[in-house]
């Protein structure tokens, strides 16, 4: 084997060497955006979901309110009854009711996560639903 191929394999391997890292954080990185939009989904969706619910079925309680938006939240994120505030200032045909669902999303990438304070990024989703027949 002549050393001139020798010296482009090493030359090959320390530039693998030196691009990896910064390939495997861009993966990473791209990975916890996809995360961060599926639990932005999520948290939208499960607004949506609880005052649509509460619009069609204006005399439910505030409680079966609320477990429509935690089932409708997906797999991914858990929400507990206190990140979902629901607020129906009268019970008449046209009046608003607002969902508002909030989720501390949690970043699992070590080097994005020691960027954001906290680790974590606050999600909040936010739904308004008109009663549609009166009560």
């Amino acid at each position: 084997m002549n050393a001139q191929v020798r010296k482009q394999r090493g030359q090959s391997l320390v530039e693998f060497a030196l691009v990896l890292p910064l390939l495997i954080l861009l993966l990473g990185g791209v990975l916890e955006l996809g995360r961060l939009f599926f639990a932005y989904v999520a948290v939208t969706d499960a607004a949506a979901e609880g005052a649509t619910y509460a619009s069609i079925y204006p005399r439910a309680t505030i409680h079966q309110i609320t477990e429509r938006a935690q089932a409708a939240s997906g797999g991914l994120i858990q929400l507990d009854p206190s990140m979902v505030q629901v607020q129906r200032p009268v019970l008449t045909a046209g009046a608003p009711i607002t969902v508002t669902v909030t989720y501390p999303f949690r970043l699992i990438t070590p080097l994005l996560g020691d960027l954001v304070p906290g680790r974590t990024i606050p999600l909040r989703g936010v739904a308004v639903g008109v009663i549609l027949s009166n009560p």
